[in-house]
């Protein structure tokens, strides 16, 4: 997978088979390939965003940006064979910088433009433009106009185009980070193409378009890998010590889970875990207390214990079976017969006793009183004697003698007592007293039920909850029964609580079997077990307090999952070799011998450098430029900055010497750094190539600027020159021609022609002081072109003012001059001077200045001088 062997196909672009290649890559690695092949090496915050679509591809959560992948759209157009693109022109540039609006900056298509600006002049600006929208190694970023507030779009511009010379339909361009599929086949190199190939890692590599591609995705790979490196060794010290001394037995299920954590341990499993009973917390807690303990003392209490318990399950059932319904209700019932056989006895008493004089006779006091009279009688005063006593006996009450009528009344007082009614009340009563003294009897010992409860609270207090529960609702049944005995109110009991023998009856086995443990306890392998259980126990009961450090675990082991995933995603062996299949491919016999063909072109025998493979790296093999003199030298440090970017040069130009189209070419700053030895090669490089293709040149120095206007002008190659200023309504002000200073003797005759145009205008129009205002400038002007041509004409550019040195080449053209020559020159640079304000004119002259079709005049003297010395100084052999 992404390790295949590339061939690549004659019909496929270099970018075309990393696309092909890129197809079964991460999609983190398509998305970085897309931003380098449309704006060149990702930057700091570019890896940022990189690294974070890696990890949401590797399951990070949180990242909102999306990857877009490298397509077609992507890629640079490969025009057909023999197709050449040129630019006519781009105009009305958006959001970009500070370029003023409205402006059309034009291209020669058959030859040279020369495009100069000085610093600020907005020169850059049409750079950026020109990168984003062509074929450019590094197309940076474009920035809007710092100053105001951003465009409320992308930037856009029109570029006119033509196709082999032919004008095609504009191209409305946006900055939309895909190339146009027509001008991506024209190429831009700037600095920061020559650093592509002149490498800051102490080497001068060479490095053809797309072959730098594998480089910076490989290179892409390694910052990745130093910060993942970085976060994998934060998340490796941010492991929990508990793990290295752990709190848990790793052979119970608990311990078994944490011992084992990954980044997919299922924590809701591992939470359950905690569920722990009543039952399982008492349990822990006894082998907490029992571990500690004598195994037969241990298992004594636990005896004992159940001892308690069962003798608290005797007091229940006890308590029960005495309150139960039946046994209340019988108790209920023997009261209301006692207290209805009593009324009855009452009512028989009052008929058989109404009207004596003391009342209260037959009552129940009065009952209590004849039976106390009848115990003393038969039992102590007349033992043989009936009772009531009769004779000449005494009344045991009041101990007088008893009458006639005192023994009648007595007689029929025992006659009641003995009756019916009296007798069965007196049985029910009986039968009462007996049963409620009983009842009374087996009230619960509270004692008995307070000690089982708290001891079994200790391990159960739900179950001890229950126990109480069931007395206190037999208690309250008693009470009610109680109170219901003594009224003719219905007896309504209320219910018992549940009852917890069961489970009481096996909190008992368990205690017995547990005490039988405990005795097995006594050797190793018993005691084992019980603590075996016991950790397991414990770890239970430590999961809530362990499930926050699992939780940082899984999240710290799943980062490391996805650091360690993204780690292995940025290997570099599968991009090495497609930069190694790539090279093999491109950098062929033929384009080595094209770079050493430009290296001579361009700095003859002054570097005499050639190709060498030397090793590989990340990404693409090396092809190192080193010396013939001496291969192990250090390149960087023999040639100097001006070679070096001879050496990029030369590199560019062979890559393109190579393709099957002769589009446009664009340098930006190409001399930067350049004495004016290597200028002169380059700018006659550049002519050169001209002849075959369009070529524009963007520059401030104006040197570079000579150079290529004289040798388009030597070798008859068409050429434009545009200039470049700040205005009011910003940068990028298009001129034709070059600044007044800096434009050549030609392009100052056709400014003096114009400006004369101008002037008889206002001649025309009588206005006189505006005329000779005009007049004298252009004589001023006009003066100056006469100088001009003197430097660039007349001395063939041997000797430039402010140059430093003298360019001795052109010293023949200069015995071209003959006298008529300079009779023509003097003469007119006096008249010239005469009509200038130099210095402040005399008082007595009258100013005139000559009319228009003198001014006319003297310019076309000037243009035909330059003319007649050009000839003649290039009929020279």
């Amino acid at each position: 997978m992404g390790g295949r062997r590339v061939t690549r196909n004659a019909n496929k672009t270099v970018l075309e088979t990393i696309l092909d290649w890129s197809t079964d890559r991460p999609l983190w690695q398509r998305d970085t390939l897309r931003r380098i092949v449309t704006g060149g090496t990702p930057n700091e915050a570019a890896v940022s965003e990189i690294l974070a679509l890696c990890k949401k591809e590797h399951g990070a959560e949180g990242i909102a940006s999306k990857p877009v992948a490298l397509e077609a759209a992507h890629l640079p157009a490969a025009p057909a064979d023999g197709e050449s693109i040129a630019l006519a022109s781009v105009g009305d540039i958006a959001g970009v910088n500070q370029l003023a609006p409205g402006q059309t900056l034009p291209f020669e298509a058959a030859g040279l433009t020369i495009v100069y600006g000085p610093n600020g002049s907005g020169k850059s600006g049409y750079g950026r433009v020109l990168k984003r929208a062509c074929r450019a190694r590094k197309a940076g970023e474009i920035m809007p106009d710092a100053y105001n507030p951003p465009p409320a779009g992308k930037a856009t511009g029109i570029f006119a185009i033509l196709k082999d010379g032919v004008a095609a339909p504009p191209i409305n361009w946006t900055d939309d980070g895909k190339p146009d599929p027509v001008l991506s086949a024209v190429s831009v190199f700037d600095r920061d193409c020559g650093s592509v190939h002149v490498q800051e890692k102490n080497e001068v590599a060479f490095r053809p378009f797309g072959l730098d591609i594998p480089d910076d995705l490989a290179g892409v790979c390694q910052a990745l890998k130093q910060k993942l490196d970085a976060e994998e060794s934060q998340l490796t010290a941010l492991r929990d010590p508990v793990f290295e001394k752990p709190t848990w037995n790793a052979a119970t299920p608990v311990g078994a889970i944490m011992s084992a954590l990954s980044h997919d341990t299922d924590l809701v499993a591992f939470e359950k875990h905690g569920d722990m009973t009543a039952d399982e917390r008492a349990r822990l807690a006894r082998l907490e207390e029992d571990l500690l303990k004598n195994p037969a003392d241990a298992a004594a209490e636990q005896r004992l214990f159940a001892g308690n318990v069962r003798q608290l399950i005797a007091t229940l059932d006890r308590i029960t079976t005495s309150y139960d319904d039946e046994k209340l209700t019988w108790l209920k019932a023997l009261a209301d017969a006692a207290r209805h056989k009593r009324a009855a006895a009452d009512l028989a008493a009052r008929e058989t006793f109404d009207g004596l004089a003391v009342p209260g006779v037959g009552g129940e006091t009065w009952r209590a009183l004849w039976e106390a009279a009848r115990r003393y009688s038969e039992q102590t005063a007349y033992p043989s004697a009936p009772f009531p006593p009769s004779g000449d006996k005494s009344c045991v009450l009041c101990h007088q003698a008893l009458g006639a009528d005192a023994q009648d009344r007595l007689g029929s007082f025992e006659t009641f007592v003995r009756a019916d009614a009296e007798s069965q009340a007196a049985r029910a009563e009986q039968d009462y007293s007996e049963a409620l003294a009983a009842f009374k009897v087996r009230k619960p010992d509270v004692r008995v039920i307070a000690q089982a409860r708290k001891r079994i609270a200790l391990q159960n207090p739900s179950l001890a909850r229950k126990a109480l529960r069931l007395f206190a609702s037999a208690d309250l049944r008693r009470l009610k029964c109680h109170h219901a005995l003594s009224t003719a109110d219905a007896l309504v009991l209320p219910p018992f609580s549940p009852s917890p023998k069961p489970e009481l009856e096996a909190l008992a086995s368990a205690l017995e079997s547990y005490a039988v443990e405990l005795d097995e306890a006594a050797d190793a392998e018993g005691r084992d077990r019980l603590i075996f259980e016991r950790d397991s126990l414990r770890g239970r009961a430590a999961v809530s307090d362990l499930l926050e450090t699992a939780k940082k675990e899984v999240n710290r082991l799943d980062e490391l999952r996805m650091v360690h995933a993204c780690i292995a995603d940025t290997t570099t062996n599968a991009i090495t070799k497609l930069g190694n299949d790539i090279a093999d491919n491109v950098i062929t016999p033929k384009m080595r011998d094209q770079f050493q063909s430009e290296i001579v072109h361009l700095a003859a025998e002054k570097v005499r450098v050639e190709i060498v493979r030397a090793g590989g790296r990340y990404g693409s093999p090396i092809y190192q430029v080193r010396l013939f003199a001496n291969p192990k030298a250090k390149v960087h440090m023999v040639l100097s900055e001006g070679e070096q970017t001879c050496v990029a040069l030369a590199a560019f130009l062979t890559e393109l010497a190579t393709a099957h189209h002769k589009s446009a070419l664009v340098f930006d700053d190409p001399v930067t750094s350049l004495d004016h030895r290597w200028r002169e090669r380059v700018a006659e490089r550049l002519v050169e190539e001209s002849a075959t293709r369009q070529i524009i040149v963007f520059t401030h120095d104006m040197v570079f600027v000579n150079d290529l206007h004289d040798k388009a002008i030597r070798e008859g190659v068409p050429m434009k020159q545009v200039s470049l200023s700040r205005g009011p309504a910003g940068t990028g002000m298009v001129t034709d021609g070059l600044p007044w200073q800096h434009a050549g003797v030609r392009d100052r005759i056709d400014k003096l022609e114009k400006a004369a145009r101008d002037a008889r205008k206002l001649y025309d129009a009588n206005d006189e002081e505006r005329y000779r205002d005009a007049a004298v400038k252009i004589y001023d002007r006009l003066r100056a072109t006469w100088e001009r041509g003197l430097e660039d004409i007349a001395f063939a550019g041997v000797i430039h003012r402010h140059r430093d040195y003298i360019d001795t080449k052109n010293l023949k053209r200069v015995t071209v001059i003959v006298d008529s020559d300079v009779e023509t020159f003097r003469k007119n640079f006096k008249k010239c001077s005469d009509l200038v304000d130099a210095h402040d004119p005399s008082r007595a002259r009258d100013g005139a200045v000559p009319p228009p079709n003198e001014v006319y005049a003297d310019i076309q003297t000037l243009a035909g001088w330059a003319d007649s010395i050009r000839t003649r100084q290039n009929a020279l052999p």
